[in-house]
């Protein structure tokens, strides 16, 4: 009997790891297999960048352009320092505990961890404001795309804001005064993560990417390397 209860926990190890080595797998797979295989950069489109900091991934836009102003949503007066509102907006989505607590990998806390894998409504979109162009310290990668796949960029980011009962989104302080957070739609889990997120904005606009994507290297292997500008 003693011998039959010390195979469980071995079980259990090895039936977690072939999960994990299953999922590590899969993802490999998902960020190579292309979806919108023949799209091509616009060669006169709207500039755009698809960002990361080695965790987090997001996508650089303008404030302003003849498709679509983001300061009806994104306002001077949500900052801190509204002097840094700036002529670009990084943005991504994610989980709010992994965002609020873990700019780096290292400060990454179990809890968050476990709520990120098994699943959370609890999301925000994450907002950097920069000016372009200027040396930022993340990988960044350029792409050109046309009025209309960058309508529906616009449309799919919009669908995320959270609303107030005045119609008005949520900010939050950020991790400094460049940056903050806004209320979000939506449900993190190990299956659709901020880098999946990232792909999927793009994929649905057309844009060619991995048909899936957790990690960030499965978003930034299908963009070209572009050196910032000072």
């Amino acid at each position: 009997m003693a011998t039959y209860r010390m195979k469980w926990p071995k079980r259990i190890a090895t039936g977690f790891l072939a999960v994990v080595m299953l999922y590590l797998i899969a993802a490999l797979f998902g960020s190579i297999l292309p979806a919108n295989q023949f799209w091509k950069s616009s060669d006169d489109g709207i500039e755009l960048f698809i960002e990361t900091n080695g965790l987090h991934t997001g996508i650089i836009m303008p404030i302003r352009s003849d498709v679509f102003d983001w300061s009806v949503l994104i306002r001077p007066e949500h900052l801190k320092d509204p002097t840094v509102y700036g002529s670009h907006i990084l943005v991504g989505w994610g989980h709010e505990g992994v965002y609020r607590n873990t700019e780096q990998w290292q400060d990454l806390r179990f809890s968050d961890a476990a709520s990120a894998i098994f699943g959370s409504d609890e999301v925000l979109l994450h907002v950097y404001h920069l000016n372009y162009p200027q040396a930022y310290p993340h990988y960044r990668r350029g792409i050109k795309v046309s009025e209309a796949e960058y309508r529906k960029i616009v449309e799919t980011i919009k669908a995320r804001f959270a609303f107030d009962e005045a119609g008005g989104p949520i900010p939050s302080s950020g991790y400094g005064k460049y940056d903050l957070f806004y209320k979000s739609r939506g449900h993190y889990n190990a299956f659709y993560t901020c880098n999946s997120w990232t792909s999927d904005v793009l994929r649905q606009a057309g844009i060619r990417t991995g048909i899936w994507t957790p990690f960030q290297g499965g978003v930034m292997r299908w963009f070209l390397e572009t050196e910032p500008e000072n």
